[in-house]
């Protein structure tokens, strides 16, 4: 987390804006702003989000414990 901050702590305006120009070719992503005061709440859900398994996941696990019990 701190090497992201420092990234874009160092960044120059030229890189930001060419990273932002760059944004709509990022596939599955979206650019937003968020308040301020709603940073920290949006970074825990993003690391929530990331800990929980994806669907397939939790379907594959629910397939495996079914058959282990027959």
């Amino acid at each position: 987390m701190l090497a992201v901050i420092a990234h874009y702590d160092q960044q120059t305006e030229d890189e930001a804006a060419a990273e932002i120009d760059q944004a709509p070719e990022a596939a599955g992503e979206t650019w937003m702003s968020v308040p301020t005061e709603l940073v920290g709440a949006v970074t825990r859900m993003i690391a929530d989000h990331a800990q929980k398994p994806s669907p397939s996941q939790t379907r594959n696990h629910k397939k495996k414990t079914r058959t282990n019990k027959a």
